[in-house]
Formats: C-alpha cells, structure tokens, sequence
C-alpha cells in the first residue's frame, strides 16, 4: 500500500508557477518605419503591470515614415498597464497611462515642395530634431495562446511636454501596435 502511495504521488504533475514576465515586440512599427522594438512587461497581481521598452531607429508617430533616409532616434516609454477581465490573467481588455522620453534626429529623403517665387519644384533632405518627453494614454486587448504567446492590439496617444519644434511636427503623437510576445 505504501508503494503504491509513492508510485501514485511520483506521478502527478508539478503545479505550473503563474508567469510574472512577458517580452514582446510591435511588429507593426518594423513594418511601417523600420523601427526595432522590444518590450518587458512585469505582471503584478491584480491583473497589473508595468511595461518599459525601447525603440530603436523611432520615428514621431510615422510621420513621413516613407520617406525616412536615416534616423538616430531612440525612444524609451513606460507604462502602467490595467488589465479589466475579471477571468483572465493579464489578458483582455487593457488600459494604460504613458510616459515616454526621445532623443534623436530623423532625416527625410526627397522632400520636396513648390517655390512659387520662382517657379519651381526644389527637392532636398529635410532633418528634424525628434528629441522630447510626452505623456499620454492608450488601450488595447490582450489574446493569451498556450499559456506562454500572447498578440496585442493596441492605440495611443501622446502629447509632447516642454520644449519642442512644432514648425514641421505636431504635439501629439498617434501610435498603433501589433504585439506578439511570450511569457515565462
């Protein structure tokens, strides 16, 4: 009887420890501007976290993101994400408050516009200081698949805070996001 107690318990499976980390990457921003993203997410209980990353070759919110010759640009954000499903672990509906620091420039090949004085097309490289922090807000839903992949849709916005050049950009910034990611 004792062995088969032993037999039995040697058998069963180790309780899973719940996930507390998740990295990922928006995909959408490689694909429209070129821009290399990776995140980390710290799950809290309470259906809480606290993402940080960092964008590489970033752009302001796609702007002429076509068009774009080079950018030195790096983006560092932080966000504290609120997780509203009541059944799912760090999954569903979301929302989150932003803060996000950039320094850089980005250069713009070909821009071109019309010199009515003189009556002719000019073409030539435009570049612009990205450099600022912005605050701001987003949403988005979380699907979980197999307990360790996730996909993230998600939108926000920002506006920029303090000094910044707002002859060719404007003060707020869109962004959308198209993250897949994992959990461990």
């Amino acid at each position: 009887m004792l062995f088969s107690v032993i037999t039995m318990n040697a058998q069963t499976q180790p309780e899973e420890l719940p996930k507390k980390s998740e990295i990922s990457t928006n995909l959408l921003d490689m694909v429209i501007s070129g821009t290399l993203n990776v995140n980390y997410e710290r799950l809290f209980d309470n259906n809480q976290s606290l993402l940080v990353g960092v964008n590489l070759f970033d752009t302001y919110g796609y702007y002429d993101a076509g068009y774009i010759d080079k950018s030195t640009a790096m983006t560092f954000n932080a966000s504290y994400l609120l997780y509203f499903s009541k059944h799912k672990d760090h999954s569903g509906f979301f929302f989150y408050p932003q803060l996000r620091a950039r320094t850089g420039e980005v250069t713009i090949e070909d821009y071109f516009y019309y010199d009515f004085d003189s009556n002719t097309e000019v073409t030539e490289k435009e570049s612009y200081d990205v450099s600022g922090v912005s605050a701001g807000f987003g949403v988005g839903h979380k699907w979980m698949f197999s307990n360790k992949f996730t996909l993230t849709l998600k939108t926000d916005v920002a506006r920029n805070i303090g000094n910044f050049d707002t002859d060719y950009l404007s003060n707020v910034e869109l962004r959308f996001g198209v993250n897949f990611g994992y959990r461990f």
